[in-house]
């Protein structure tokens, strides 16, 4: 028996996790800002990852109800992200900044903290994988922001891995998904965003991956946690 506890699933790669992770018979904590399926294994809190307030109360009391089920292994997934502000560092707002930075960066080291915390007792494999992208490792013009947080995010998750020997931790690159984030990039001015025009091509030219494919892989890395030997994987090689 395993636990999942996943980030961000209102939409998206999230919500096609959390889906994956209960029809495979798992027990699942989702964390966003609406309920994203009814079902008898899933416990939902509802909270903006923007904010840290009552959020550590609101998962303990989830914990505390599933303490007694014995879980071979419990998972985290820090997969809630946004990519605005997008655009040149001098338009963004103190807001921007900050709202962008407690959402990619800040939210994942909190939880993670809280989650260590919270199951240090429990006697399972435990399972951090926090959500990367080609951001982290290049600069992409227009995405300072996204490109900071997710680099940030990406040695966090390298420090946490040396720092913590009993705990797999892991960044997984998804890749291009076809999702309301790249929606939203596919609105944004080329002043902006110099490579716009590549992420219209990719919608038009049906190469946007869909998000329960890319569900599907990474559930299945997870759950075989044995099998984790490193602290990146790209969706690629778990398709190929």
């Amino acid at each position: 028996m395993q636990l999942f506890i996943i980030t961000g699933t209102s939409q998206g790669l999230g919500l096609s996790l959390a889906e994956r992770a209960l029809k495979e018979g798992f027990t699942v904590i989702s964390i966003g800002r609406k309920c994203p399926v009814q079902n008898a294994d899933h416990t939902f809190i509802q909270h903006d990852l923007a904010s840290p307030d009552q959020l550590k109360e609101k998962l303990n009391t989830a914990l505390s109800k599933l303490k007694e089920k014995n879980f071979t292994a419990i998972h985290l997934i820090n997969n809630a992200a946004v990519v605005t502000p997008v655009g040149h560092i001098e338009s963004f707002s103190w807001t921007d900044i900050s709202s962008h930075m407690n959402v990619n960066l800040l939210m994942p080291i909190y939880l993670t903290s809280l989650f260590l915390e919270a199951t240090k007792a429990w006697d399972c494999q435990k399972v951090i994988a926090n959500l990367s992208s080609g951001a982290a490792v290049r600069p992409i013009d227009g995405w300072a922001m996204y490109c900071t947080s997710k680099s940030g995010l990406k040695m966090f998750t390298d420090c946490l891995s040396g720092e913590k020997k009993d705990v797999k931790t892991l960044n997984f690159n998804p890749g291009v998904m076809d999702t309301n984030m790249q929606s939203t990039i596919r609105e944004q001015d080329e002043g902006n965003f110099s490579r716009v025009s590549e992420f219209r091509e990719l919608k038009e030219q049906n190469r946007l991956a869909p998000t329960d494919k890319v569900a599907m892989c990474l559930i299945k890395l997870l759950r075989e946690h044995d099998q984790i030997q490193k602290n990146w994987y790209d969706v690629k090689e778990l398709t190929t």
